[in-house]
């Protein structure tokens, strides 16, 4: 490809990726993209299927004032954009970018005009930065950063075969063709240049500190909307949300052997107040938490005064996307939590907050520790409850007779109040079942609907009447509301939780041991995934890798930035050994996944991955045998090139040593196809000689195209034309 071509190509491909990247980040309409979209296909057609480059500017579309009375147009859109519609600056300048990137696609005219789309290139793939966090921008921009080496190389090659103000791709005043080709050279050092980029990049990133979120952070969208985790709720608020499988956080379970816990409750809000309809919390005044250290929150008698409880410490690091809610999830009791937070709140339920909800992704540490069931709770005393406290949990809205008989056939054979509870339990699980087409949310007495009529709810419901009916037999008893993990990825060793995993259990307060849980919801038949096993495992991998790279990139912080600079001034060699750490565990995913294949393979559960593994391999191949075989060939063509460049160079340095003799010499800093320009102006009769030898020069001295024998005869030709020349 001739280097014209490959230039409008690479530019066309720049702009391309650019807007890619602010597709992907949410940040444009539908309209505008299938608009831009459809731009840069008709552009892209036009330039592969036309040919000669020359031939492809659109000269009759518009002229140069209607071009700027486009951009002018577009100018005023951008301002009844962001006071009418968006009602926002970055919405609406990227609405108007888009639309300067288009106008310019369809008139690159000028070397200038190359520079501006370059320059909006450059500023969408920057606001596609400032707009998102997630995994996918990685590779946007590598293309970018590779398709804007090659662009700049290309465009820098193309200045010597016009003045500046033609375009790169415009043909100089001799009719010849314009020399040059890509050529394998050129090709591996424009790929060298953007690797060294990019890892210039990741050097500036790990070592030079930075503010820890750009004004644009999170751009403009909105946060996960959840239910069941504001002041009050609805009976049936939670049932929507377990349709959707957005994940919520992803939680490391340290200290704990590897997923030894087969489920993992994560607890967000307690209410003890229901009024028939919903719940609330009349516990819920918030305090700001003391500091123990820096970051670190200590949360002290919010599950009881008993000091003998020594309940499994449960250690978890928790990533949490951005949410409606100011609650943070942990497992239950938070002891201790740390992360970078200005301050953390608490209410005498036990429930944690931030301040305010978050707009980004945040990451932090807990120390939680379970309340163990301790003997003396097994006994058939009667519970002894201060009366303050019995009287806030043994509330009812009501006294429905039904439900108070079914509570005490339940529980009449049971002697204490936790055979009391798990009776409750028992009988819940076993005689209803679980469904979340129970619309019970808008009539009078749903509690009633669902225990005697339709027999069928999801956990909302089975936690509602669990509660009543605890109170009912005198015992303490609350509801919460979180999530249950269940969905293990053992390639990062940590869970994932969906929206569809919120769930609401029971919180049930013994003499001894305090609050204990217990979840009366019968198990779910209803999420059924269809995925193949090869396809799960293969979410699983890109899910630990999106893991990993919020750790180490996302939430890379200047305070871990100062830490290496720190060290590498020290001159410790750690930072090398922390370097190849982090890779080791960005790339553990798929070294697992490739020593579980031969296993698996044996038992057919992962025949999609081995097909991958094996083309992987045979493409691997059969690139590294075209390049000994490209290695090999270049040999071979270079020896024989050598011979014919050391010919034309001579002959080109007689000829300007002939042009010198008659008073035209070439300058230093003159490429040669100005030094033609040049010639032409000064000595007219010996332009078509110069040229001829010039062309033939470049094509053997830049392009690496080899000279037949015709053309080296030409060139001896036309020197000794220009020889016998008079003086002009």
């Amino acid at each position: 490809m001739a280097y014209s071509q490959a230039l409008r190509l690479t530019s066309i491909l720049l702009a391309a990726v650019s807007f890619i990247g602010l597709t992907l980040g949410s940040g444009l309409p539908a309209w505008l993209a299938v608009f831009t979209g459809v731009a840069l296909i008709v552009v892209l057609i036009r330039h592969v299927a036309a040919g000669p480059i020359v031939h492809l500017a659109p000269h009759g579309l518009f002229s140069p004032a209607g071009w700027n009375l486009l951009v002018i147009i577009g100018f005023l859109g951008f301002w009844v954009d962001m006071f009418l519609v968006s009602g926002e600056l970055l919405p609406a300048g990227i609405h108007f970018l888009m639309i300067l990137m288009v106008i310019k696609l369809f008139n690159l005219r000028q070397r200038r005009d190359y520079l501006h789309l370059y320059a909006i290139s450059l500023v969408a793939i920057l606001a596609s930065g400032s707009l998102t966090t997630d995994l996918w921008y990685l590779p946007i921009f590598l293309l970018y950063l590779v398709a804007g080496v090659w662009t700049l190389i290309l465009f820098q090659i193309t200045k010597g075969f016009g003045d500046e103000s033609a375009s790169p791709t415009s043909a100089p005043s001799v009719q010849v063709d314009l020399p040059g080709r890509v050529t394998p050279q050129l090709f591996w050092l424009a790929n060298g240049l953007a690797l060294v980029c990019f890892g210039m990049t990741v050097a500036i990133f790990f070592t030079i500190p930075r503010l820890s979120a750009g004004f644009y952070h999170k751009g403009f969208g909105e946060n996960i909307r959840t239910s069941g985790f504001s002041e009050t709720v609805n009976l049936g608020a939670i049932g929507p949300i377990k349709r959707d499988p957005s994940v919520v956080m992803r939680i490391e379970v340290t200290r704990q052997e590897p997923h030894s816990l087969d489920r993992l409750y994560v607890r967000g809000l307690a209410f003890d107040q229901y009024d028939g309809k919903s719940w609330t919390n009349r516990l819920g005044y918030r305090r700001n938490l003391n500091e123990e250290n820096p970051g670190t929150f200590l949360i002290r008698g919010q599950q009881g005064s008993a000091g003998s409880r020594l309940g499994d410490t449960i250690q978890q690091n928790i990533i949490l996307e951005s949410l409606d809610t100011a609650v943070l999830f942990a497992a239950p009791f938070v002891e201790r939590i740390s992360g970078k937070f200005p301050a953390v709140q608490s209410d005498l339920a036990g429930s944690v907050y931030l301040p305010f909800p978050s707009a980004s992704r945040i990451e932090y540490s807990v120390v939680s520790r379970s309340n163990p069931l301790l003997p003396a709770d097994l006994g058939s005393d009667a519970p002894l409850y201060p009366e303050s406290f019995a009287r806030h949990f043994l509330h009812l809205p009501y006294r429905s007779e039904r439900i108070s008989r079914l509570s005490e056939d339940i529980t009449r054979s049971q002697a204490g109040p936790y055979e009391k509870a798990h009776a409750i339990q028992t009988y819940l699980t076993r005689n209803y079942q679980y469904s979340l087409d129970a619309p019970l949310a808008g009539l009078d007495r749903p509690l009633e609907e669902f225990l005697f009529i339709r027999k069928t709810g999801y956990c909302e419901h089975y936690a509602t009447a669990m509660v009543i009916m605890l109170r009912m037999v005198g015992i303490p008893a609350r509801l919460v509301t979180g999530f249950l993990a269940t969905e293990w990825n053992e390639y990062g060793n940590y869970y994932v939780v969906r929206q569809q995993d919120a769930h609401a259990w029971v919180e049930v307060n013994l003499p001894h041991s305090g609050w204990i849980m217990m979840d009366p919801t019968p198990p779910s038949n209803e999420v059924v995934r269809n995925e193949s096993p090869a396809w799960q495992a293969l979410g699983r991998i890109l899910d630990s890798v999106k893991l990993q790279w919020n750790r180490f990139f996302v939430q890379y912080s200047a305070a871990d930035q100062l830490a290496v600079v720190r060290e590498l001034k020290a001159g410790g060699k750690s930072v090398g050994h922390r370097t190849l750490d982090s890779l080791v565990t960005i790339l553990s995913p798929f070294t697992r996944l490739l020593g579980m294949i031969p296993d698996q393979l044996f038992r057919g559960s992962v025949q999609p991955q081995a097909a991958i593994l094996g083309g992987t391999a045979l493409f691997l191949i059969i690139l590294l045998w075209l390049g000994m075989k490209g290695i090999k060939g270049r040999i071979r063509v270079d020896k024989k090139a050598t011979l014919e460049e050391q010919r034309i160079v001579e002959l080109y340095k007689q000829m300007l040593a002939r042009l010198a003799d008659n008073g035209i010499a070439k300058a230093a800093g003159t490429t040669p196809w100005e030094f033609v320009h040049v010639t032409r102006m000064t000595w007219g009769e010996a332009n078509s000689a110069v040229a001829s030898i010039t062309e033939l020069y470049c094509k053997a001295r830049f392009g690496g195209i080899l000279l037949t024998d015709e053309e080296l005869q030409l060139a001896k030709d036309r020197l000794t034309q220009l020889t016998s020349m008079e003086k002009p």
